[in-house]
């Protein structure tokens, strides 16, 4: 399992690396105000997409259960379980290190992908996670040590099989300006069926987790 999170991202600015797949150029449009005229300028904003992929990513399960076991971020799949004193919650984060973002980028969107592979009659929330874990060491009696966004960023229905996508943008952006995002936790919030998510160690690609990034400096 690779192990790679979300680092405040304070960079350097530098041209764009790693998984960066397009660059361009646009431009907005300023007021300034001289003497008694009114003048128009431009001014050029660089724009850029970052894929994040299995390759940077890390996941993994903890289940009330077995509050002292770890998966090891190994399993195929990563449980949610909504049952009281059986509960399952999984994580999933990404490295951004490898987009060299400087410290004047800004997230114009960013979209979490994840593949139910189990359905269920269930909403599945996804919650900010702002403090370090590792999949080879994180439990359920390892979560008091975690600080978790007490609002859900979004949500999506397990109520069948296929890619779920969940905006989180606003998480993006503030880790990347002034903060330290560790991934998402991903919880049943209704429902009682049990749900299953492909993790980055799925067999079939097309069933990992990944997270796309667009951002502007």
């Amino acid at each position: 399992m690779r192990r790679f999170h979300l680092t405040p991202l304070r960079l350097a600015a530098g041209f764009l690396l790693g998984s960066l797949t397009f660059a361009g150029v646009g431009y907005a449009a300023s007021l300034g105000l001289s003497s008694t005229k009114l003048h128009v300028w431009s001014q050029s904003l660089t724009k850029g997409i970052c894929n994040q992929t299995s390759v940077t990513a890390d996941d993994t399960y903890v289940q009330q259960a077995s509050p002292n076991s770890t998966t090891g971020g190994t399993a195929t799949t990563l449980r949610i379980r909504p049952a009281a004193g059986a509960q399952d919650y999984s994580f999933i984060r990404f490295d951004l290190s490898g987009c060299s973002l400087p410290t004047t980028a800004g997230a114009d969107s960013a979209v979490l992908s994840v593949y139910v592979t189990t359905a269920g009659n269930d909403t599945v929330s996804v919650y900010p996670v702002y403090t370090n874990w590792s999949s080879s060491t994180l439990t359920w009696n390892g979560l008091g040590g975690l600080t978790i966004g007490s609002t859900a960023t979004g949500s999506f229905s397990s109520a069948s099989t296929g890619t779920q996508t969940v905006t989180v943008t606003a998480d993006v952006d503030a880790a990347i300006k002034a903060g330290a995002l560790w991934g998402w936790e991903f919880r049943v919030t209704t429902g009682n069926a049990n749900v299953a998510l492909g993790s980055s160690e799925n067999g079939n690609a097309a069933r990992r987790p990944s997270m796309t990034l667009s951002y502007e400096k």
